[in-house]
């Protein structure tokens, strides 16, 4: 699991800032390219995540709104933890 979420990480630009001059606009609006860039493929990569775990389909709409067996009132399942 650890080298699939390198994997991805290495997969999603970067929006860094150092090289840009804030106070002008085009430094501005260059940072503003950047982070809406990188907010994009990672909605995207999450969106791909979600698909393939089957909590939601190809149009983005949730699956099944029912709870797990695991999380029904009936269930021998514990929420304590030692």
């Amino acid at each position: 699991m650890q080298a699939r979420t390198t994997e991805l990480v290495s997969t999603i630009p970067s929006a860094p800032f150092d090289d840009l001059d804030l106070d002008r606009a085009e430094g501005e609006e260059e940072w503003e390219r950047r982070v809406m860039a990188l907010a994009a493929t990672r909605i995207a990569a999450e969106r791909a995540r979600l698909e393939r775990l089957g909590i939601i389909d190809a149009n983005g709409d949730l699956v099944s709104r029912e709870l797990p067996p695991d999380m029904l009132p009936d269930s021998d399942a514990t929420v304590e933890t030692g």
